[in-house]
């Protein structure tokens, strides 16, 4: 540290300046509170160690001076047991600390580590800030306040690049998008970033393509494969729809966040891996943990910090800059705009399957327009008319390249529609309704949360 030392006693001054020096600390001594003030001018400190009373300039009116100059280096007061007084009275004007004449030295080299400690932690919080200040996301659209949160919070998870992350949102809400910020604003951005869709494969297919396998551990496996926790070493691997993991494949993983040891299939050899696992599921796993559909000990290992990405319907002022986004991508080969007439209709409009639907959309209306300016009158009749139709405005669909998805949406607007058909023939009553369908009461009551039916 860089102390300034400011006593009128020669033989104290001496005696501290020493001891302060064989701590390896930078030391300017000064013999009154004239001189610290003047020395000050030209020189930061660290630490200030002042007698109270000195000629000229005392204790009280240096610390007074330095703080009216903006100087708040921490500062130890030194007094007699006399003038205890002034040591409080210091206190209360910004002292950090005080020691009392006789000087115990080894008193004064612990109030020193305390403040040294104080000034890391300060020094620390103060980079981490500057950090966060100019990290960025650009490929992350919007200017809501849900969206400066989202920010925020990616900012901060990214910064500890060794604890698992988990990302929940509706489908379509951008949690792959979420996961490449975080692996893009951390320290392992030079390394891979690697992906999988656990929903998307049979469990043994999943689990080879995760831990890899040697040659002849199954049919078919005529030569060695690295697994993608192995291909991922050193970065970022995002599990996604985690929650979709059989119990067995749970266990596997559970034992890797343990250890970060994984075995390929066909061995009993081990490798270790220094990967950061970012989780993603459209359903809370501590909702599956209640269910009994994931283990609990798995959830506590890879929840350890979560974020939740808001629905579009949440931050409708973003529709307008995901609109021009999307437009403005050498995707659109036709440049087109919107009338605010139709705006007002997009804006207002529930987008059910987020920013991937809306994405869609814009896709499907470039291709079918027959004019580069979009009015209201232009719109598909299902956006027109506030709900999806099950007739022929499936363009959007169509512009859509992922089957599943497609078809999701569609289930999900037949089943709805099909639910609030029969609950109106039967007045509303469960239990005839769940019986006129063939559905138990259980999950017909489920389907009518998960679509808000009540």
């Amino acid at each position: 540290m860089k102390i300034l030392l400011a006593d009128d006693d020669a033989t104290i001054r001496n005696g501290i300046e020493v001891f302060l020096k064989s701590l390896n600390h930078t030391v300017f001594s000064v013999s009154d509170g004239k001189e610290a003030l003047e020395i000050s001018e030209k020189e930061d400190f660290d630490l200030i160690i002042s007698d109270v009373q000195m000629p000229e300039v005392n204790g009280l009116e240096l610390l007074n001076a330095l703080r009216q100059k903006g100087k708040y280096a921490p500062m130890i007061i030194i007094t007699a047991f006399a003038t205890i007084e002034d040591a409080v009275t210091a206190m209360k004007i910004g002292a950090s600390d005080y020691l009392t004449k006789p000087l115990n030295l080894e008193e004064l080299q612990l109030k020193i580590v305390k403040i040294e400690n104080e000034l890391k932690l300060k020094r620390e919080n103060a980079e981490l800030k500057e950090k966060l200040r100019r990290i960025d996301f650009p490929e992350i659209i919007g200017e809501s306040t849900a969206i400066a949160e989202l920010k925020k919070m990616i900012g901060k998870v990214a910064l500890r690049d060794d604890v698992p992350v988990m990302i929940y949102g509706a489908s379509g809400t951008g949690k792959e998008l979420a996961a490449r910020a975080i692996h893009r604003a951390g320290e392992r951005k030079d390394k891979p970033f690697v992906e999988i869709n656990c929903a998307a494969m049979p469990d043994e297919l999943l689990e080879s393509e995760l831990f890899g396998y040697v040659k002849g551990a199954f049919t078919g496996a005529v030569k060695d494969k690295d697994g993608l926790f192995k291909t991922a070493d050193g970065g970022t691997l995002f599990l996604d729809e985690v929650g979709e993991m059989s119990p067995r494949l749970q266990a596997k993983l559970l034992r890797v966040l343990q250890d970060f040891k994984i075995q390929p299939l066909g061995t009993t050899k081990s490798f270790h891996v220094d990967v950061r696992i970012v989780g993603a599921n459209n359903v809370r796993l501590q909702n599956l943990v209640a269910s009994n559909k994931f283990r609990e000990d798995l959830f506590y290992r890879i929840n350890v910090a979560e974020i939740s990405l808001p629905p579009l319907g949440d931050r409708k002022e973003d529709i307008p800059l995901l609109l021009d986004h999307f437009i403005s991508s050498p995707k659109i080969k036709k440049k087109i705009r919107f009338t605010k007439e139709a705006l007002d209709v997009l804006v207002n409009y529930n987008w059910r399957g987020n920013v991937r639907e809306l994405e869609n959309f814009v896709k499907s209306i470039s291709v079918f327009a027959e004019k580069n300016t979009i009015d209201k009158n232009d719109l598909p009749e299902h956006i027109l008319n506030g709900s999806y139709a099950l007739k022929h405005e499936w363009n959007y669909l169509f512009a859509n390249n992922n089957f599943q998805e497609a078809q999701k949406i569609i289930l999900e607007d037949f089943e709805k529609k099909f639910l609030e058909f029969h609950l109106r023939k039967h007045n509303g009553n469960i239990t005839r309704t769940a019986e006129a369908i063939g559905l138990s009461r259980v999950s017909l009551h489920k389907k009518i949360n998960d679509y808000g039916l009540e």
